[in-house]
């Protein structure tokens, strides 16, 4: 006989089956009505579903967005979000401290994972271990339901089944659900209001075990350079500190202590899965064989997605940190430690991540995700966002208390010196051309050259030594030993520090200003030329622009994104000069000329796009030009090798009046597929007048694809006469048509009289079509047979 467990069991299975707005319904109703004996052995299958395991991708969390799929998006966002039903179900699983569940380690961190393959276990994974009394080696982590969730959740943005099987683009599909949660999530459990986190509950006992950990120096320094042993201090996170006669909170630490596990757990876990960046070779090296064969490779740039939650997770900490109000509370605890105990590891990614980006306009994303982290004042409560206040919005950028981020600026000067030296040879070999890339270089050069915060830098470097890490100088600056240390930490003993404000520092700046002096002559002298090359335009063109859009200069760029360009080269090129204190005669002056070569790969590229607009307004081109980078070759013309009525649906013709009128055609020449190709090669002047209505056969090409045994080879493939409606679909045909519609109303004509005549002046063409071919088929008979004659 079935128990009431199996049969929620076999209700939840059936519920899986059903379409995703009903799903989330009827399993909402049975998390409320359900028991938590019931409820035990449906979670675990709920959250496999959900989030999928190896060889799926779960509800679609990832590709399910706003746009596309609105009901679909609200529907998750409510049964997901932090006071929905499936955290109302950990909710109710929590309060027994000994259910538990398994989250496998193949699945955590490469950096954990290796490890504890070593014996060195984490703080916050101590009582998490489980072990397999075999063989001695941690084979999964016991959790609660609400740690189990959250691990699943970060899980799931770096999971490499996903990255295989995810066919969205991963630059622009970042509107989804699990974007939208993570907000969520970063919002409700780590409050900025100095609210409690909802739904209050009773203090959750972590029964830590007594075990001894394996000392190993070189990866346990390693992991402590990475992020502190734990968030908060044992005794604050104890059940005894709630007891405390002593304690000074003006929060009752009943009610404070449930808040801060949780928080300390989203922090903890989005950490260890978001902001890890591990190379292949340490991959290989530190990672052992028994989990590298059962799961992919994931990939060494993240995604756009993954990006843009690092940097919300990074401006979530600074609001978060910011405002702490100083009433001694766990919570307020927890907000004081926060940013030192993850801010090594957050540097770390950042250096890492910046190191093997590609040089492409992408980098825009972890750039911005730098700024945010380097910039604390911007997250800071007393400020507000606003839309019309522009001058709010630069007031909040700047720098109004220098003693209060004076240490957070020595504490992480590493972020901003380290970096910006990493970032100064890369903007020397990208094209500041590219309005994009431009608009980067002066976010950087805005930001650094804000008030005080070159000053604060300045100051902290004059009291180092040159090596920077030697301790054989005692310093009498506090801020010296502080960095001296940071760098030990993060980057080891041999790391040779430059200061920011050094000789060979302004030596590669100088050498940034000739690299942006070139690009601002060559952005002014493009805008030149395509501003007279727009005088020049043809009229016909001109009238294609203002009904198809603004005219381009390139392939995605408009002449008002490159009017910019000059605008933000100048104002960074004056910037670096005010940063670093460079005089302006001090520089070498080489002659420096705009990039030809460039110039004309980018006007090259323009006659591409107008060459591709002339083709659209011919539709007996078959083909169109389309930019490549070959050699010096900058555009090529492509022609279509396939079923001529397949071809895409051109700019100058009616999609609706396309697709059906191929519905019909295809109708007409199926049910008289026997009777068309006779009328066609008939012979005599009725053959004539059939060939100049029908299109004649046509052999196409059908590439090799993609198969499951391999590549399928390429063949021809001829197709017979048949009937083509698609020529009525031109917009000038259509336009014709109505033109004369419009001449017959205003001339009480009728409307069938119209038509009758448009058909009768057909008919004529095409018989003297008809005639024109017979004559010539004549004259060359009678060639051929004088030919013979002779």
């Amino acid at each position: 006989m079935a128990t009431s467990s199996d049969v929620a069991t076999i209700r939840l299975q059936r519920y899986l089956s059903l379409p995703l707005v009903q799903r989330c319904k009827e399993i909402a109703t049975l998390i409320e009505e359900s028991s938590t004996t019931e409820l035990q052995h449906v979670f675990p299958i709920l959250i496999d579903s959900l989030f999928g395991t190896t060889d799926n991708i779960g509800w679609g969390l990832h590709s399910i967005t706003y746009k596309k799929n609105l009901q679909e998006y609200e529907t998750l966002c409510n049964f997901l979000n932090p006071l929905g039903p499936v955290f109302s179900l950990c909710y109710k699983l929590l309060p027994d401290c000994y259910l538990k569940y398994n989250f496998p380690v193949s699945y955590l961190p490469v950096k954990i994972r290796s490890m504890l393959e070593e014996g060195v276990i984490p703080p916050f994974y101590l009582d998490k271990i489980r072990e397999d009394q075999g063989i001695r080696t941690v084979t999964a982590l016991n959790m609660n339901p609400f740690e189990y969730y959250i691990f699943h959740f970060a899980y799931h943005l770096t999971n490499p089944w996903l990255q295989v099987q995810q066919q969205e683009n991963v630059w622009v599909n970042w509107e989804t659900v699990y974007v939208q949660l993570a907000h969520c999530y970063l919002y409700h459990f780590l409050p900025r209001d100095n609210s409690p986190v909802l739904p209050i509950i009773g203090p959750y006992i972590r029964r830590t075990p007594q075990r001894k950990v394996v000392q190993s120096p070189d990866l346990k320094r390693d992991y402590y350079r990475l992020q502190s042993p734990r968030l908060l201090r044992t005794s604050i996170l104890s059940p005894e500190s709630m007891l405390s006669p002593n304690s000074a909170s003006t929060v009752p630490q009943q009610q404070c202590l449930p808040q801060v596990w949780r928080s300390e757990t989203v922090v903890q876990v989005f950490l260890d899965f978001w902001l890890e960046y591990t190379e292949d070779d340490q991959l290989n090296s530190r990672l052992g064989t028994s989990y590298s064969a059962s799961i992919p490779r994931r990939h060494s740039i993240h995604s756009g997605e993954h990006i843009r939650l690092v940097r919300a997770f990074i401006k979530t900490l600074h609001e978060f940190a910011n405002s702490a109000i100083g009433d001694k509370s766990a919570m307020d605890e927890l907000k004081r430690i926060i940013l030192p105990s993850v801010q090594g590891k957050i540097y770390t990614f950042l250096r890492k991540a910046i190191h093997h980006w590609p040089l492409d306009s992408s980098f825009r994303l972890i750039l911005e995700a730098w700024l945010s982290f380097i910039q604390p004042w911007r997250y800071f409560p007393g400020i507000t966002y606003t839309k019309e206040g522009k001058l709010e919005e630069e007031e909040r950028g700047k720098i109004h208390d220098v003693y209060r981020w004076m240490p957070f600026i020595a504490h992480n000067l590493l972020a901003y010196t380290a970096i910006f030296q990493q970032l100064l040879p890369r903007f020397m070999r990208t094209d500041l051309v590219a309005p994009k890339n431009a608009l980067m270089l002066f976010r950087v050069t805005k930001v650094f050259s804000q008030p005080y915060l070159a000053k604060i830098i300045c100051e902290v470097e004059n009291h180092m030594d040159d090596i920077g890490i030697s301790r054989s100088r005692v310093s009498t600056n506090q801020w010296a030993s502080i960095v001296r240390q940071q760098i030990l930490e993060l980057e080891g003993p041999t790391y040779q520090y430059v200061p920011m404000f050094s000789t060979a520092t302004i030596s590669q700046v100088v050498c940034l200003l000739s690299t942006i002096k070139q690009s601002h002559l060559t952005a002014t002298s493009l805008i030149d030329a395509l501003e007279q090359k727009r005088k020049n335009r043809r009229f016909l063109l001109a009238i294609w622009e203002l009904f198809n859009g603004e005219d381009y200069s390139s392939d995605d760029i408009s002449i008002e994104e490159r009017r910019r360009v000059p605008i933000y080269l100048a104002n960074a090129q004056q910037q670096l000069i005010e940063i670093f204190e460079i005089n302006v005669e001090e520089i070498p002056q080489v002659a420096i000329e705009a990039d030809q070569e460039y110039h004309e790969s980018i006007l090259s590229t323009s006659f591409c796009h107008q060459s591709q607009m002339d083709s659209s307004l011919d539709t007996s081109k078959p083909g169109v030009f389309v930019p490549v980078q070959q050699d010096r070759q900058t555009c090529k013309y492509i022609e279509y090798l396939g079923d001529p009525e397949l071809q895409p649906v051109r700019s100058n013709e009616c999609a609706f009046l396309v697709r059906n009128l191929y519905k019909l055609c295809t109708y007409i020449n199926m049910k008289y597929r026997h009777k068309i190709p006779g009328l066609y090669y008939r012979r005599g002047f009725l053959g004539s007048i059939c060939r100049q209505i029908l299109q004649p056969p046509t052999t196409v090409v059908k590439l090799s694809k993609r198969t499951q045994n391999g590549l399928s080879g390429s063949s021809e493939e001829r197709i017979p006469p048949r009937l083509s409606l698609r020529p009525l679909a031109n917009y000038s045909l259509l336009t014709t048509l109505t033109l004369g519609l419009f001449i017959v109303w205003l001339t009480n004509f009728g409307v069938s009289m119209f038509f009758g005549f448009v058909f009768c002046i057909w008919f004529v063409y095409i018989l003297i079509r008809a005639t024109l071919e017979s004559w010539r088929s004549m004259d060359v008979h009678r060639a051929t047979i004088l030919h013979a004659i002779h």
